[in-house]
């Protein structure tokens, strides 16, 4: 027999969303919240705010105790090929782009550059700034020595699996995220 939802319940997981709405200023431009597996995302149309001003996210994981991801919302992501120019032209030849990954799940994009610490001391890369002209979240790694057919394997199945993924991340979410089974904090055998 289900157990039945107590108020309580009820009102700390709206008690989560209601907190997050009223402690985040109107300039961030969030879209959506949604429980994405052990986070909760928060979708906006102007990631570049929330990217500058961290210490407002940082406020609001102190205050509802979870983590919080910031993802950019699909209304503003540019197609693949566009977004790839945009980032292409941006940096710098020096750091030696080896490859691009688009996760259209979580709407990031994974950079593979050889010299990764020159995209840190460029003042004129920004990754705010690209974040907020392409839509897409920037990730900057270190590229592989070798190419490696398994990281390839990898980046296409995670490709071609994308709205799976989605889908359990959030079915994931809301089980992590819904009301406690049971009152007991102990487990008997």
């Amino acid at each position: 027999m289900p157990k039945k939802t107590t108020q309580k319940e009820i009102q700390s997981n709206q008690g989560i969303m209601s907190t997050i709405l009223q402690n985040i200023p109107k300039e961030s431009n969030v879209t959506k919240i949604d429980y994405e597996g052990p986070k909760i995302a928060l979708y906006t149309n102007s990631p570049k705010y929330l990217l500058e001003n961290n210490e407002i996210i940082s406020n609001l994981v102190n205050i509802i105790k979870k983590r919080i991801v910031i993802r950019t919302d699909e209304s503003i992501r540019k197609i693949e090929e566009d977004a790839k120019q945009i980032i292409i032209n941006k940096i710098p030849k020096d750091a030696n782009l080896q490859g691009m990954f688009f996760d259209n799940a979580i709407g990031e994009v994974s950079v593979e550059v050889k010299r990764p610490w020159l995209l840190q001391k460029n003042t004129q890369f920004n990754i705010a700034e690209i974040t907020e002209k392409t839509g897409w979240r920037l990730r900057i790694r270190k590229a592989a020595t070798k190419t490696s057919t398994t990281a390839q394997t990898i980046n296409y199945n995670l490709k071609i699996s994308s709205s799976d993924r989605s889908k359990q991340l959030k079915q994931i979410g809301e089980k992590i995220f819904r009301p406690r089974l049971s009152q007991k904090s102990e487990v008997y055998c």
